[in-house]
């Protein structure tokens, strides 16, 4: 069984555990690999980046099976093999500013093939649209020619959106993936997160301090987060040097007691930059 493989579904509940912690830290480094290893050149090339962005990927064998953009959202991302870890990541950086965040969080809900009463956001299911057939063409046969090998999705921002709907299509395909989503908007309506909260395969939702793209869209509007949320709770907007105690679990579409309850403030993105490290690090321009 490849590393970190998943052993069921369902809501996480109790502390944070030094083994969570370690791969918070390292689906991290995925996800920030995306923002310098999108480019369709890159493709069969060994993950590197600069900014030490991905200390620990980069010494592993990860090789970019194939890149990945959406035409209507500004994101993009890549699918891997680490044969290190015995892994296969679907990852995706973030907007590439907040005014095109703001922007996409005044879409409407767009009904979603992944239940009856399921809705999306409809910026992120046109995104979707667009590298669906790519993620599960890929993933499935990667998955086919490595059975063993665990499988994870990942992304940062708006890339977090995506990492949710592409974990929740690979489920429907029988798949177990895990999902680490950081700093994600809420993606969908109520039914499709307890439609997701219900699949096999667990998700991992990291919050920061008052990052305030997790409160985007409203909830007040019709959406709602999936479980389970970590919430990095202390120590200020650029702070990334946590412990399993500084991270606080919260249950439930809509709860106040993490990052939802904090201010919304002045659209301050700054602890939207900042998980366990500086997330875009090695962005180029």
């Amino acid at each position: 069984m490849g590393q970190g493989q998943s052993s069921g579904g369902g809501a996480i509940s109790g502390a944070v555990t030094p083994a969570m912690m370690d791969n918070f830290h390292t689906f991290i480094q995925y996800t920030s690999a995306a923002y310098c290893n999108s480019d369709p050149a890159q493709m069969n090339q060994k993950i590197s980046c600069s900014g030490n962005a991905c200390p620990e990927i980069q010494t592993h064998d990860t090789h970019i099976v194939t890149t990945l953009e959406g035409t209507e959202r500004p994101t993009g991302g890549y699918i891997a093999l680490d044969n290190t870890a015995q892994r296969i990541v679907v990852a995706f950086h973030g907007t590439r500013n907040i005014q095109d965040w703001i922007t996409d969080a005044k879409a409407g809900l767009v009904d979603s093939d992944l239940c009856a009463n399921c809705k999306v956001h409809d910026g992120f299911q046109d995104t979707w649209n667009d590298i669906e057939q790519t993620v599960v063409s890929v993933v499935t046969g990667l998955h086919s020619v490595h059975p063993e090998y665990s499988i994870a999705t990942t992304g940062h921002s708006l890339g977090a959106a995506l990492a949710t709907l592409s974990a929740a299509h690979l489920r429907q395909k029988g798949l177990a993936v895990d999902a680490y989503l950081y700093g994600s908007p809420r993606v969908g309506n109520p039914e499709f997160a307890e439609f997701i909260n219900a699949q096999p395969g667990h998700s991992f939702r990291i919050t920061h301090w008052d990052d305030p793209v997790p409160r985007l869209p409203g909830h007040l509007l019709g959406y709602a987060h999936i479980d389970t949320e970590f919430w990095l709770s202390v120590g200020g907007a650029k702070k990334i040097d946590y412990t399993p105690a500084d991270v606080k679990v919260c249950l439930g579409t809509y709860n106040k007691n993490c990052n939802s309850g904090t201010e919304f403030g002045d659209l301050d993105v700054e602890a939207h930059s900042y998980y366990l490290q500086r997330v875009s690090a090695c962005k180029k321009g």
